[in-house]
């Protein structure tokens, strides 16, 4: 049962002015997430912006060859798009899912810019800015579009408007004004010399405004369709307009590209020689079908502009010199494959460069970004040649074997979702970074450099879980899966981590799931050695050869996810397993033959399971609010002082997602926060740190700590006071005291 409702002080629970001196670095290979936007400033080529989807916002002086996050006042880390002032170096505005948000420091802090924005929201989004134009004769005057356009989602047909900086907004096309309802506005662009003549791509067209935002009509004359996606035009020519359409995936004909107008987007004409056109089948996923996407325009040539395609089969920027007429492809990735190569690929190799973002340099247009779900690249001789800027190559660390992919090191570009970090048992520099998308890495000088170790994995792209052999450490069993759906299976390797072998799946008697806990029995002997697994939708397994053959051991479970998996540290027998939906804690003492229910209290939503290692009558439970048929589940940190059986709630928070014990100390415990990604406050309340239990706590936040969604968090077995945090966006950070 639930024992009582530990009430905390405000000022315990407010977490505020408590962090100690010590400070977090980020550590990573550098790239690997969605980056949809980037910008470079007007009035300063060597300085860079790029905008995530999980990140945040990154800023880098030197042309891209280094990056900070800064993160500091955002509310939400979702960019959308970036927007430099054109006369105040240290203005910038971004749009997010959750709002706009001035800089006055170039990007250093932030400010959200709320006022005249609907009320905020707690299940959805109430203002998502798909596009913001700056007036460039009057900056003090933006526009921002709602929507969602990576999702198409969050239409509402509206268009807001500032004239004081974005200190106050309004609505300006009350009820449309001629737009429809259902509009996603992608992009805006503001007439360099009329002020009041505004265009908006959206998905129900090109609309074009003469009276500041109030009413808008559409200019379709010459196009097949009304889906845009960008707007460009030349500053200097600003009568000559391209814009890019969006083809309908698996639907044949394709009906994408680009189109020019020469006469302010009156009439339109195509300009599609050259771009690919490929059309995938019914059914494939969208980027199958060619869609080219992104756009920008030379500010004094009209007749020079880039595209980039977001297709996996024609991932490519196009450069056009002659006003769209002939399409010339630029970007030339190495594959096996390939006939030539114009691009320094870095470490990820396993996706082609799609174009998310795309910036020109006003200042020099020979000089342009790019930025893919991973990557950043940069040319400065119009595509001649590319080269990346999310990571640099490094020298094999001493020691270290030999790595199929290279050894490398982060620019600071650090835009991952990670799932956890194991530390090697015997060697406190060797690290194991367990992420999302991008797999396995390693570092086996304490994070200053990493190699991608994921050879011989079938489902590479997420490798959730970690474990060793406890006589053997070069023995390592890996879980991994997919995001997208149940998918998944157990890798083991035989050389510490360097290549692996799939031995847990269908034909081995392990259902096809994601593989989120493992436990390898310290008490069974090598020659049968016991290996326990969770597997989604399915329960838990055993194998009593080291993973060769697999066997359900779910007796006395309910038919429930498994959240967490732990053994007993003194009695190997006895296992844990914390389930979902209201199951509650099981205890097996036979090693998983048998499963019995520990107390009456449950969760709906849990999210980790942690024994203490000093004294295993102490457990901790973390889990978020859940309502279920509009009944409250609460969330927060649960404590057990009697192995289970009673439970106090010592911190109610609607999302704790993470938890860890000091080895040595079972009062000293680490919470860390996140939060849901569907609404426009979406944050966390990052890591906490109690030493008494969870009766009081304290802020281990810091600005260096730049994203506070915390996902997973490891103390250092052979240093307990130093920490690892995974994060949902900003990969991994260390702190030690």
């Amino acid at each position: 049962m639930l024992n009582r409702l530990l009430v905390l002080p405000v000022a315990l629970m407010s977490l505020a002015h408590a962090a100690s001196a010590a400070s977090w670095s980020n550590i990573g290979p550098g790239g690997g997430g969605w980056i949809p936007c980037m910008a470079v400033s007007p009035h300063d080529s060597r300085v860079v912006y790029a905008g995530c989807d999980v990140g945040g916002f990154f800023k880098s002086t030197d042309a891209g060859m280094n990056w900070r996050i800064c993160n500091t006042g955002l509310h939400d880390l979702y960019v959308e798009v970036i927007a430099p002032h054109p006369r105040d170096p240290q203005v910038i505005y971004i749009g997010t899912e959750g709002g706009v948000h001035k800089s006055t420091d170039g990007g250093e802090t932030w400010q959200w810019q709320r006022e005249g924005f609907p009320p905020l929201q707690r299940h959805s989004y109430s203002a998502p800015i798909g596009a913001l134009a700056i007036d460039p004769q009057q900056p003090d005057t933006l526009y921002a579009g709602i929507g969602r356009p990576r999702w198409k989602k969050g239409g509402a047909g509206t268009v807001y408007k500032t004239t004081d900086g974005g200190a106050h907004w309004s609505v300006a096309n009350p009820n449309g004004g001629g737009m429809d309802r259902e509009v996603i506005v992608s992009d805006l662009v503001v007439h360099p010399r009329e002020s009041r003549r505004v265009f908006a791509a959206t998905n129900r067209g090109l609309y074009r405004s003469d009276d500041g935002g109030a009413t808008w009509r559409l200019l379709n004359k010459g196009l097949p369709h009304n889906h845009t996606r960008r707007v460009g035009l030349c500053s200097k020519q600003p009568d000559v307009m391209y814009l890019t359409l969006r083809t309908e995936p698996g639907t044949p004909p394709w009906q994408g590209g680009v189109y020019r107008s020469d006469d302010g987007g009156e009439t339109w004409s195509p300009r599609l020689e050259g771009l690919a056109r490929n059309v995938g089948k019914p059914g494939a996923p969208a980027p199958m079908t060619s869609n080219v996407d992104r756009l920008v325009v030379h500010p004094t040539d009209p007749d020079i502009a880039y595209v980039g395609d977001t297709a996996w089969v024609s991932a490519f920027i196009y450069r056009t010199t002659d006003g769209g007429q002939h399409w010339q492809r630029v970007t030339f990735h190495p594959s096996p494959r390939a006939k030539q190569s114009n691009m320094d690929y870095g470490w990820i190799t396993m996706w082609g460069p799609t174009v998310m973002g795309l910036a020109m340099d006003s200042r020099a247009p020979d000089t342009l970004y790019f930025s893919t779900s991973g990557h950043i690249f940069r040319t400065a001789d119009r595509g001649e040649r590319w080269t990346q800027r999310y990571t640099r190559p490094a020298e094999k660390p001493a020691g270290a074997p030999e790595s199929p992919t290279g050894w490398w090191s982060g620019t600071g570009l650090e835009v991952t979702c990670a799932h956890e970090v194991f530390v090697h048992p015997r060697d406190a520099k060797r690290l194991y970074l367990c992420y999302a998308d991008i797999g396995l890495m390693q570092t086996f000088d304490g994070g200053r450099t990493f190699a991608h170790t994921v050879t011989g994995m079938k489902n590479s792209g997420n490798v959730f879980t970690l474990t060793f052999d406890p006589d053997d450490p070069r023995i390592v069993f890996a879980g991994t899966g997919w995001w997208e759906h149940n998918a998944g299976d157990v890798c083991r390797s035989d050389d510490g981590g360097m290549t692996w072998r799939v031995v847990g799946k269908p034909d081995t008697g392990l259902p096809d799931g994601q593989t989120r806990h493992l436990l390898v029995d310290r008490s069974s002997p090598m020659s049968a050695r016991r290996v326990f697994v969770s597997v989604k939708e399915h329960g838990v397994f055993c194998s009593e050869d080291g993973g060769a053959s697999w066997h359900a051991r779910n007796a006395g479970l309910p038919k429930s996810n498994v959240r967490g998996l732990a053994q007993h540290p003194r009695e190997p027998a006895v296992l844990f397993a914390l389930l979902d939906n209201n199951a509650g804690l099981f205890r097996s003492d036979d090693s998983g033959q048998n499963w019995r229910r520990l107390g009456d209290f449950a969760w709906a939503d849990p999210q980790a399971l942690a024994v203490c290692p000093s004294d295993p009558q102490r457990l901790y439970v973390a889990a978020r609010e859940r309502f279920i048929k509009n009944l409250k589940h609460p969330g927060g940190v649960f404590a057990s002082r009697d192995g289970g059986a009673t439970w106090t709630r010592v911190l109610e928070d609607r999302f704790i997602a993470s938890l860890a014990v000091d080895p040595r100390d079972a009062d000293t415990i680490y919470a860390g926060g996140a939060d849901h990604p569907y609404h426009d406050e979406a944050l966390g309340r990052g890591l906490m740190r109690s030493r008494d239990g969870g009766r009081t706590l304290q802020s281990l936040n810091a600005p260096e700590l730049a994203c506070t969604k915390i996902a997973a968090i490891t103390v250092d077995p052979h240093q307990p006071a130093r920490l690892y945090i995974c994060t949902s966006g900003n990969g991994v950070f260390v702190r030690d005291e």
